[in-house]
């Protein structure tokens, strides 16, 4: 599969998510199609660990969209935990990535 290139001004969006009460901001940047086909995301905690594994995730989602990978195949092959609201059977994301990988998929 090809990797898509992307023009050098392309459209944006920025939406807060959270993650066990965490905040995270995560950009999706669209091609002209409408398509998301790079996510990047801020924790808010410059220099941290955390920071440095999100911005890594970031570089590996946005290749795997470039080449043209559903941001839901990329949502259902990351693991997933009970989410207690009184729904029988519920999950939610396992881990930031999900959170970033789940808001990708409002989109696709």
């Amino acid at each position: 599969m090809t990797r898509t290139a992307l023009p050098d001004r392309r459209p944006s969006l920025t939406l807060e998510a959270e993650f066990k009460g965490h905040p995270i901001a995560i950009t999706i940047g669209f091609d002209l199609t409408g398509a998301p086909r790079e996510v990047f995301a801020d924790n808010h905690k410059s220099g941290s660990d955390m920071q440095a594994s999100l911005a890594d995730a970031c570089v590996i989602i946005s290749i795997a969209l470039q080449h043209g990978i559903p941001a839901e195949a990329l949502g259902r092959s990351l693991g997933r935990v009970p989410v207690f609201l009184g729904e029988d059977g519920a999950t939610g994301p396992a881990s930031p990535l999900g959170v970033i990988v789940a808001a990708l998929g409002e989109f696709a």
